[in-house]
């Protein structure tokens, strides 16, 4: 089942800004799609360690696994049972080393929501409750890790090749 996780808006760079408005016009994707399959993207290629990082998470408060799920997708972090053991030896967060630009360089992007299954709900929450960051920093930085690896790639030429002269 599909949830919206509100996300009223996100950050980036003027660079990142530009390429998502240059792939938006070539792909004929909305921005709120983008930045949602970003984010499933992120989950995806991090699940074992977000999948880790739940248990570890239901473990601490000595709560089912089951338990710790259902809580955290219908009701939030903030609804989940105290720590009953002090956390130590917390998995590293593969976010870690992705920073944005001073705040006084970002562009601030509106999107209302985006929408994610049940697990990658889950997922996202404890990602976020670990990382220290809000939502919208978590979020942005995950655009900003996914246009430095991929734009390259996977966006830049298909953007050229709007160009037919590109194609040969």
């Amino acid at each position: 089942m599909a949830h919206k996780y509100l996300l009223s808006y996100y950050y980036v760079s003027p660079q990142d800004a530009e390429r998502i408005d240059t792939f938006r016009e070539v792909s004929g994707d909305t921005e709120k799609t983008l930045v949602t399959q970003f984010t499933r993207g992120w989950i995806a290629r991090n699940r074992d360690y977000y999948l880790k990082l739940a248990r570890f998470d239901a473990d601490k408060r000595e709560i089912s696994f089951r338990e710790w799920a259902e809580i955290i997708v219908l009701q939030g972090v903030e609804a989940l049972p105290p720590y009953r053991h002090e956390l130590k030896d917390i998995p590293e967060n593969p976010l870690k080393d992705v920073a944005l630009p001073p705040s006084s360089e970002l562009i601030r992007r509106g999107i209302n929501y985006i929408t994610l299954g049940t697990q990658n709900l889950a997922l996202l929450k404890v990602a976020i409750h670990y990382d220290r960051d809000n939502a919208v920093g978590f979020v942005s930085r995950i655009v900003k890790e996914h246009f430095d690896r991929n734009w390259d790639k996977l966006y830049l030429p298909q953007v050229e090749a709007e160009n037919f002269e590109n194609w040969i």
